[in-house]
Parts: structure tokens; C-alpha cells; sequence
């Protein structure tokens, strides 16, 4: 076999394992208590977006949630992950750590997410923005942009640190529902 014949089975073998995986059922909680049983590491569980669904998470055992909506561009009519953070924090109290994923563009963005009660975030696109157009000094960049954003932030607020902040030095989370006119 040639070499494009041998890339062309390659690249069938893995738009396969892609099709059948995007067919198979979603995992179950139960699918994820058995996964948990076999793993003795750290447990996430990604794409919580609901506070019965953190819950659940601690109930299997999982050490941290990532309050996420998938990207959005598949679920746009859903709240932003932000909108869902609070909610997530109130249900679980410090049982679990708590991961912002998505819409994390700039530095105030990790400030609003770590007021609202996120440990952590997750950046998403914005490091491959940055690897895309300067390979690690733009992943370097990207981060400096956030890190600078941060203290930035900080500043603004008269707050030293992270650490510092509460959900009372961002719009409150009750109004974060939005409503509108007839």
C-alpha cells in the first residue's frame, strides 16, 4: 500500500471512532459513579450547568465540577456559564471544587468568575488564539493579557488579590436573569 492509501485508512479508522462516538448515548451517573470506583485520582466532571447536576457530582464523589455550557455555539438559547455559576456554588458550599468554563476572554472575566465562587477557569479558545497566530509567545501573551487584566481588575476594585473578592464587587447573581419587554 502506498502512503495515501495508508493515510486514507488512517484517517477512516478515525473519522469512524469520531461517528461512533458522537452516536453512542451520553454517559449516565451511574456510568460516571462506575468511572469514579476506577479511577483513585482526581475526579472532574465537565458541563454542569444546573445545581441538582453539582449536587449529583459530589453525591458520585467527583473532587470538582466545571459549570460549563458547552461552548454555547451548540446550546446558544442556554444561560451563559457565568449566569449558572452562582447556583452551582450555592449547592454545594466547599464539598467540591468549583471550574468556570467558558467565555473567559479578558482578566476582569476570571475576577467575576472567582467573585462568584469559581476556584478556578478555564480559558478555552483564547490560548489557541494565541497559538495560532504565535505559536508559545502568543500563548505567552494571551496569558500575560489575562494576567495583566487581573491586576487590573484588582486595582479597579481596591482589592489586593483574588482572594478578596465577593460576590458583592460584581452585578448581582439575582439579576442576572434577563427579562424582557413585550
Amino acid at each position: 500500500m502506498d502512503d495515501n492509501g495508508a493515510a486514507f485508512c488512517e484517517l477512516k479508522l478515525r473519522f469512524g471512532a469520531y461517528g461512533q462516538w458522537m452516536n453512542s448515548a451520553p454517559p449516565t451517573w451511574e456510568d460516571l459513579a462506575w468511572l469514579r470506583e476506577q479511577w483513585g485520582g482526581p475526579f472532574m466532571v465537565k458541563g454542569i450547568g444546573r445545581p441538582d447536576d453539582a449536587r449529583r457530582a459530589v453525591d458520585i464523589g467527583a473532587t470538582a465540577v466545571s459549570v460549563s455550557n458547552h461552548g454555547g455555539n451548540n446550546l446558544d438559547p442556554t444561560p451563559g456559564s457565568i449566569r449558572n455559576l452562582r447556583a452551582a456554588v450555592d449547592a454545594v458550599g466547599e464539598q467540591i471544587e468549583i471550574v468556570l468554563d467558558g467565555g473567559i476572554r479578558r482578566g476582569s472575566d476570571i475576577g467575576k468568575a472567582v467573585a462568584l465562587g469559581a476556584r478556578a477557569v478555564m480559558i478555552g479558545r483564547a490560548y489557541l488564539w494565541g497559538m495560532a497566530a504565535g505559536g508559545e509567545r502568543g500563548v505567552n501573551n494571551v496569558l500575560e493579557i489575562l494576567r495583566q487584566g487581573v491586576n487590573e481588575t484588582m486595582f479597579g476594585l481596591g482589592n489586593s488579590s483574588l482572594g478578596e473578592l465577593s460576590p458583592d464587587d460584581v452585578i448581582r447573581p439575582d439579576r442576572f436573569t434577563m427579562t424582557y419587554k413585550k
